[in-house]
């Protein structure tokens, strides 16, 4: 007989994971609790124009063979990412620039704060962490609201980890979000991207599995990758707490282009969407096309978009003691892997990296 494991989730970790147990010669099962896979990076289409329903997704990379798998499925286009905020009434590059800093108004005194920081980050907090990088005012202007909206409560609860990577001053005219060498849009949209990958897979939609299923799903010691947040996997909602966002889409006849960037942040709390994305940016040969759509965001949804990465360490305490309960269960080997089931806020290329480990160990292991 033939080797075979289990993939819970359908997203791009699970994708992965698969891909690479097919590569390994392994027959896999998977089950996924949505009617389509893809999971949160899933792209729409509008009169072919493409939007996405859980927010923009881009993919860069300094990892070459990610890269290389990942163009080896689909026909990716080159894309460089660039986002814009809204400050003092003016739309500015994200990150900032110290440039553009000096013209706003008032931007003699913003400068004056910037070269009044300190020489270290605080990483005592998120708050702190930003203050220290940006400047009291700026951060009050650009970062502390938007926060506020995004993660619906006071910054200085959140850990200084979820600043890290996302909120820097720049001071080199690079205006490109990422600075990562492989960069792009997958042609057809991530879903194809998942599909591709999911190929030779039995693929089981619409089915629920939690730690009480395994003996419905699983053999007796067959390895099984689990890709859902631990809190479903072990059925404790609420365990960990999860910020989901909704986006409301729109379509505009007679636009080629919206807005100056695929993503418009609006940190202002008077505004109650925090960014607004137009994912048409990412395809050039759409830019003849008439028509747009672009989508509001909106913070607050009951989805499992973001963890929630306390100052204390409180949820990631208790996302240790889940992992230590997958540890301990002994009828099946359990991996898990991917954004969900790691609790963290990770990039695509990450999260399909994580994938293709966990199926190398269960290879490796298999073995031993």
């Amino acid at each position: 007989m033939g080797r075979s494991a289990v993939v819970i989730g359908a997203g791009i970790t699970g994708a992965a994971a698969v891909w690479q147990l097919g590569q390994l010669g392994y027959a896999v099962r998977v089950f996924e609790r949505e009617q389509v896979v893809g999971g949160h990076v899933r792209t729409e289409w509008m009169h072919g124009i493409p939007y996405e329903p859980h927010g923009a997704h881009i993919f860069h990379t300094t990892d070459e063979p990610v890269w290389r798998l990942v163009t080896k499925l689909a026909d990716f286009v080159p894309y460089r990412h660039r986002v814009v905020i809204r400050v003092r009434g003016q739309l500015i590059p994200w990150p900032i620039q110290r440039s553009a800093v000096s013209q706003l108004p008032d931007g003699a005194q913003l400068v004056y704060e910037l070269n009044r920081r300190p020489t270290s980050v605080d990483t005592t907090n998120f708050e702190t962490y930003c203050v220290s990088l940006l400047g009291r005012t700026l951060y009050d202007e650009c970062v502390g609201p938007y926060t506020v909206k995004q993660w619906g409560r006071d910054p200085h609860t959140l850990s200084a980890s979820v600043a890290k990577g996302r909120v820097e001053l720049r001071d080199d005219g690079y205006l490109d979000f990422f600075r990562d060498p492989f960069q792009g849009w997958p042609r057809a949209g991530y879903g194809m991207l998942v599909e591709a990958m999911l190929q030779e897979a039995e693929v089981n939609l619409g089915t629920t599995v939690t730690a009480d299923h395994m003996s419905d799903v699983a053999a007796r010691g067959e390895p099984v990758i689990v890709t859902s947040a631990l809190d479903d996997f072990f059925a404790e909602p609420g365990a960990l707490p999860w910020r989901g966002v909704r986006l409301e889409s729109t379509l505009l006849r007679g636009v080629t282009l919206a807005q100056p960037a695929m993503v418009v942040n609006e940190p202002a709390l008077a505004v109650p969407w925090t960014r607004t994305i137009e994912t048409k940016w990412a395809l050039d040969d759409l830019h003849d096309i008439s028509g747009t759509v672009v989508m509001r965001e909106f913070p607050g949804a009951d989805a499992k978009h973001y963890p929630v990465l306390d100052a204390a360490g409180t949820n990631l305490a208790t996302q240790a003691s889940l992992e230590r309960r997958l540890t301990a269960f002994r009828r099946n080997p359990i991996i898990p892997a991917g954004r969900l089931a790691g609790y963290g806020y990770i990039n695509m290329d990450v999260a399909i990296r994580r994938g293709l480990n966990a199926a190398t160990q269960i290879a490796t292991e298999a073995h031993r």
